[in-house]
């Protein structure tokens, strides 16, 4: 299990697999666990890296303020390490504002973008709702004020899988409160918008249609902004896209890449 430092700040990540470099990035709350099930599908064709985010799983938790800048300076830290000059990038939800701010400010070393679950800003209401949020998670920890796993997924789901639902919520009570809110704090406030329109990278938007946490406008938004970029809704799938539609995830991400690979040679 590597780890690497970036300013006192133990960073770990896994890496699988051989070909083409990918870098999975997980959401608030998660770790690299969380793309355990994508795994053999994932290596069988790629060489698969997927950090811990500061704050997260086997990584250190340290005090914030974190910014989303903080988590892409550990990403080029572990891209070094690895030895990895470019890679396709794929994040979900916190991941997916990490993995857009990658690309904008490290255009190099992003080959394509997968996003998942995010948008590419927030608004005041949404702000609002993130930083009471933090400040309840801190003073408070994890209780049912502050884990919900229901709203995270699509109902008919949630009656179908009540024992996925304990495994979102278990995963969320391994957190570190403190490093929770923090990263929380990191993403109550950004507006990349208009930054995407000159993204040069391929992209693929993939959007549960019963997202309730970032809904569906938000890709739309973001689609319409991006000059390469494809979005695609995905039926009966809330914000745990991965986990609710295991299958559709991966035949969407193998192919886009396989897609993108295939272009990049025959230039």
């Amino acid at each position: 299990m590597p780890y690497v430092e970036r300013s006192a700040v133990r960073l770990h990540y896994e890496d699988e697999g051989e070909g083409t470099p990918v870098l999975l990035l997980h959401g608030l709350g998660g770790s690299a666990q969380v793309w355990d099930e994508h795994m053999p599908a994932f290596a069988k064709h790629y060489r698969v890296l997927r950090p811990d985010l500061r704050g997260f799983g086997q990584s250190g938790h340290p005090p914030g303020p974190y910014r989303v800048t903080d988590f892409v300076d550990d990403l080029v830290v572990i891209l070094r390490a690895a030895g990895v000059e470019k890679a396709h990038v794929l994040g979900i939800s916190l991941g997916g504002v990490v993995a857009q701010r990658l690309a904008l400010d490290q255009p190099k070393r992003v080959h394509s973008l997968v996003l998942v679950s995010t948008s590419s800003e927030i608004s005041e209401k949404g702000t609002a709702t993130w930083l009471r949020l933090a400040d309840l998670v801190e003073t408070m920890g994890f209780d049912g004020r502050t884990i919900d796993p229901r709203r995270s997924v699509a109902p008919r789901f949630a009656e179908r899988h009540p024992e996925r639902l304990e495994e979102l919520a278990e995963q969320t009570r391994r957190c570190d409160p403190k490093a929770y809110a923090a990263a929380a704090r990191a993403v109550a406030r950004y507006h990349y918008t208009d930054e995407l329109r000159h993204l040069p990278h391929p992209v693929l938007i993939l959007q549960g249609l019963e997202d309730q946490l970032t809904p569906p406008g938000g890709s739309v938004k973001m689609v319409r902004a991006i000059p390469r970029a494809r979005l695609l809704f995905v039926p009966e799938a809330g914000h745990n896209l991965p986990m609710e539609q295991p299958q559709a995830f991966q035949y969407a991400v193998l192919g886009f890449w396989a897609g993108v690979d295939l272009a990049a040679h025959a230039v």
